[in-house]
């Protein structure tokens, strides 16, 4: 998942592609895909059986955009000098464990503890304690979608977060070394994370390649409703070509095991989509930055458990299952069910995500204070 989007306060970063009305609206694109991927998985798990527009890939399409969006916020977030390799770590560990730590757990203690007495879809939850610990040690090093490795208990979406980690990791290798020492560890991290987790960097790159592409910054205006009706043709278009045509030709020349990046060639396609609608929403954003910036407050609050909402939504379905509430084909029964795991993960954040500020001004604090003698002077 990507970081709260920076709020930048000088007028050179408001020259960057980041923008600030442009970040009050990926606030809303954050909180949206997450919901939207509590939706897909809802009726995946076969709570809601009713009539639904789209197919189980539009989860899976909005964990691109969270790619896309991670790559632009920590790329900008380190643009001109203004991070060091520590305070990046500190940063991003604080924003992590707060939420993926608790998650894990919660999962467990849903599927062995809260779980009511009615069989689940998807059900990866093993009787052997050695078999629970494969499922709970690994993620919690973030090295659960190695390729063949167990998924969490009751968490599948956590595999993304672990790819996103090794993404960091090697970004920030890239970034803050130098020289011998920056060939060497980005070597050692791409080897570490593996031929699946590379086969999605591309997409998350994408983001990336936006902080530094000043062209991305001069599409007129006249032409940016345009092209986000064609972003949105493409995406359309792509749901018709993606399983017949893209996934078999990454398994007919990609040699190993792909695990979560069957998707990888489709994934990129739509990373590239997502990009063209992330170029033509930013003059759109600039245009009506007053209308815009004055729904800064509730898109912070929507963003500000999309995190929660994406590692607490599976294990709170899941439970509901357990215990017998389903929506079956009612649409109104889903829009109460979902509205109800919504509110369970708002209040769940506040004791998870909400806590990561905090716990990255401790962490800073005695990281980062100054030598008592430097404040004697």
């Amino acid at each position: 998942m990507p970081e709260p989007i920076p709020n930048p306060a000088s007028a050179e970063a408001d020259a960057r592609f980041l923008t600030r009305p442009l970040s009050v609206l990926l606030d809303f694109v954050r909180f949206g895909a997450a919901l939207l991927v509590a939706v897909g998985h809802a009726v995946q798990l076969g709570i809601y059986r009713g009539p639904f527009p789209f197919g189980l890939r539009m989860q899976h399409y909005c964990v691109i955009v969270f790619f896309v969006l991670s790559g632009l916020v920590i790329s900008s977030s380190v643009l001109g000098g203004r991070s060091s390799l520590p305070r990046y770590f500190v940063a991003r560990i604080s924003r992590i464990l707060p939420v993926a730590i608790p998650a894990l757990l919660f999962a467990v203690l849903a599927a062995y503890v809260l779980a009511g007495t009615l069989p689940v879809a998807i059900d990866n939850s093993p009787n052997d304690p050695i078999a629970v610990a494969s499922r709970l040690l690994p993620p919690m090093a973030f090295v659960s979608a190695w390729p063949g490795m167990p998924a969490p208990v009751w968490n599948p979406p956590y595999w993304s977060l672990c790819y996103e980690v090794w993404f960091y990791a090697i970004f920030a290798m890239a970034v803050f070394l130098r020289g011998w020492a920056r060939v060497a560890t980005i070597i050692i991290g791409c080897f570490s994370a593996g031929g699946a987790i590379l086969l999605l960097m591309p997409v998350w790159l994408l983001g990336v390649v936006l902080t530094h592409t000043p062209a991305a910054r001069r599409l007129p205006l006249p032409i940016a409703p345009v092209a986000m009706a064609v972003s949105l043709c493409l995406a359309l278009a792509l749901f018709e070509v993606d399983r017949a045509v893209l996934n078999p030709l990454l398994k007919a020349w990609w040699p190993g095991e792909v695990q979560w990046s069957e998707w990888a060639l489709a994934d990129f396609a739509m990373g590239l989509i997502m990009v063209m609608a992330l170029v033509s929403l930013r003059p759109v954003a600039e245009r009506f930055a007053g209308t815009v910036m004055r729904m800064k407050e509730p898109a912070a609050l929507l963003a500000g458990f999309s995190f929660t909402l994406y590692l607490f939504h599976w294990p709170l379905l899941q439970l509901a299952r357990s215990h017998g509430l389903v929506a079956g084909r009612s649409p109104m029964a889903f829009a109460a069910l979902l509205a109800v795991v919504v509110a369970a993960c708002a209040l769940i954040s506040l004791l998870t995500e909400r806590q990561s500020p905090r716990i990255r001004r401790w962490m800073e604090a005695r990281m980062f204070a100054p030598a008592p003698d430097a404040v004697k002077a």
